[in-house]
């Protein structure tokens, strides 16, 4: 029965009627498979508490950040709204308003929930790799599906290249692709395992389509080395953002913030003021167990000549 229900939601995998670009946009339209790997990558992270979903905050990051993996191919802007209701059609889910009505367009459609059989498969490890790398293999063109597997964490291996798709790729244009991966992978751990809040500031902000105030932010900063070690991340606010990168600011070993204030002259409300924080602890949200490694807070500080 599990096999033939694998066999089933595989082959609806196959058949997502995705629309043919035209003018600048080329190919498959990412829509619809860029919306399921990130379903497929929340049921990994184990994110998904039941069938019914929302555009929640770490949804909307993976759509972004998995689809400027595609923006060479098709730059327009990638709508999340479209899939969110038009896959409901292909049988993955129903949608619905916020009053619980039937959804009849993007713009009414708030609230979708599962297919049961199709939830219920989420849960295994193995549908998730089948779906992933099919999706992958069939939507998506060379260097998409290499920053893909990337980002998602899946192996790409070179004896794939016997496969038409990966024969195409020069060894350059393929290690280009596994930084954009690891970039896009790096942003989507680091914002949504601190739980989109700023560390400098505390603050967690989040709109109702699930956009959210902060960027996953280098500790050393990627110029250096291209570090995606997620322990090499912090999730900042822009303004805080900014700040760091221009050493305005940094940290001790003991977290605490430190400034620069040779550098920088500022005026405004208290709460908008970097002068405040100095001595402070980072902040972190309840239940977050993830840690800077504070190796990268020593670099950030001589890159930026603090001590100097």
């Amino acid at each position: 029965m599990k096999n033939e229900l694998v066999k089933k939601w595989l082959g609806k995998l196959t058949k997502l009627n995705a629309a043919t670009g035209s003018g600048k946009c080329r190919g498959k339209a990412p829509h619809k498979p860029l919306l399921l790997l990130c379903l497929l990558d929340m049921a990994e992270a184990g994110e998904l508490a039941g069938r019914t979903f929302t555009r929640t905050a770490g949804l909307v990051l993976r759509f972004k950040s998995y689809g400027a993996l595609v923006s060479e191919r098709w730059p327009t802007r990638l709508d999340m709204r479209m899939p969110f209701f038009y896959l409901r059609t292909q049988g993955f889910w129903q949608g619905f308003t916020l009053e619980m009505a039937g959804a009849q367009s993007p713009e009414s459609c708030f609230v979708c929930e599962m297919h049961e059989e199709f939830f219920d498969l989420l849960d295994d490890a193995d549908f998730r790799l089948k779906a992933r790398l099919l999706l992958i293999s069939r939507y998506f063109e060379p260097r998409e599906r290499v920053a893909l597997l990337v980002s998602l964490g899946l192996c790409v291996d070179r004896a794939d290249r016997n496969e038409p798709h990966m024969a195409t790729l020069n060894r350059e244009a393929e290690e280009v692709a596994r930084k954009r991966g690891r970039s896009a992978r790096f942003a989507v751990q680091v914002v949504s395992r601190y739980k989109f809040t700023c560390a400098l500031t505390g603050l967690c902000c989040l709109t109702a389509d699930g956009a959210a105030i902060v960027d996953a932010a280098h500790i050393e900063p990627f110029a250096e080395n291209q570090n995606d070690d997620i322990e090499n991340g912090l999730a900042l606010c822009k303004n805080a953002h900014w700040m760091f990168d221009e050493g305005l600011w940094a940290v001790r070993d003991d977290g605490r913030v430190m400034l620069a204030p040779q550098r920088f002259t500022e005026n405004g409300p208290e709460g908008l003021r970097l002068q405040p924080y100095a001595g402070r602890l980072l902040q972190f949200a309840a239940g977050v167990t993830l840690r800077p490694n504070p190796k990268y807070f020593g670099q950030h500080q001589s890159f930026h000549g603090f001590g100097a």
